[in-house]
């Protein structure tokens, strides 16, 4: 009769080993190398899937807050929702998109009822989740100090609105000092003109940078008030006044404005003389009466 030999598998406490072979040392290395050589593969690859994913999701989040401001001007006439900052001053009713005063404000960047308290919004009607307001590749905290103890949060919003739509002229940030000569959008009907497409209207902003309501640009193209975000590998993204988002990379290296150490935020009116960047926002922005 036929032997058969059925072949050991696991470990034998009894066999010494007789018979087997194991794993030499230069083969455990060699695993070890295919291992740590399919990680650094696939590690980018998870790295960009994440950004884009990123990337989709603020795309997403512009759509509905351009969409709340389209229905907006046309549930009030044709008016465009205010713009600006007001900081402090919550004894009145909404009067702005959403509300917030400056850097120096914690509530501005932190307080969910700024964004969709129908006290505080006028778009809290068309917007009722805040995480629509905060771009999820921003991380920023803010430190908060109460009596007893110290916490951070997050900062709830990463978008601003183009501070020539609907801003009174008292509100503009300097150096906007030369505004008067330049279009002030308060009715829709106003970007037929220079051409819907051709208008941004919200902005995807440098955490560092993220303020008032308003998005301050300099027409002069001498200065950065606010800086846009450069999260979505080195590009921002930018809602404009006929519906559509779009993606735009930035070529100035100058525009790619990180934290200092110790830098708590980034100070307006930075110098960006020749930032061709700036120059391509100033175009989107608005123009001479």
């Amino acid at each position: 009769m036929a032997t058969v030999h059925r072949r050991k598998i696991g470990f034998d406490p009894d066999s010494r080993f007789d018979g087997y072979s194991a794993f030499t040392l230069i083969e455990l290395l060699v695993v070890i190398a295919i291992i740590a050589i399919l990680a650094s593969l696939l590690l980018p690859t998870l790295s960009r899937a994440k950004q884009t994913g990123y990337k989709a999701n603020c795309i997403s989040n512009e759509r509905q807050i351009i969409a709340a401001w389209t229905m907006y001007a046309m549930d009030n006439r044709d008016a465009l929702a205010s713009n600006g900052g007001d900081p402090h001053d919550t004894s009145t009713a909404a009067h702005l998109w959403v509300y917030g005063g400056n850097h120096g404000d914690p509530p501005t960047l932190t307080n969910r009822d700024y964004l969709i308290g129908e006290k505080y919004a006028l778009f809290a009607p068309y917007i009722r989740a805040f995480g629509v307001f905060k771009c999820p590749a921003d991380r920023t905290r803010w430190q908060l100090t109460g009596t007893v103890t110290t916490t951070w949060v997050p900062e709830l919003r990463s978008y601003s609105l183009n501070c020539y739509m609907a801003i009174a002229s008292t509100n503009m940030m300097s150096p906007l000092s030369t505004s008067t000569i330049y279009q002030m959008y308060t009715r829709a009907s106003q970007l037929a003109a220079p051409g819907p497409g051709n208008r941004f209207v919200f902005i995807d902003v440098n955490p560092g940078s993220i303020c008032t309501p308003a998005f301050g640009v300099d027409m002069s193209g001498q200065s950065f008030i606010h800086y846009p975000s450069a999260l979505h590998r080195n590009a921002g993204i930018l809602a404009f006044a006929d519906g559509h988002v779009e993606l735009h990379k930035w070529r100035d290296r100058r525009t790619q404005r990180p934290m200092a150490p110790g830098e708590s935020y980034i100070h307006h009116g930075e110098a960006a003389g020749g930032n061709e960047d700036l120059a391509w926002i100033i175009q989107q922005t608005t123009s001479r009466r």
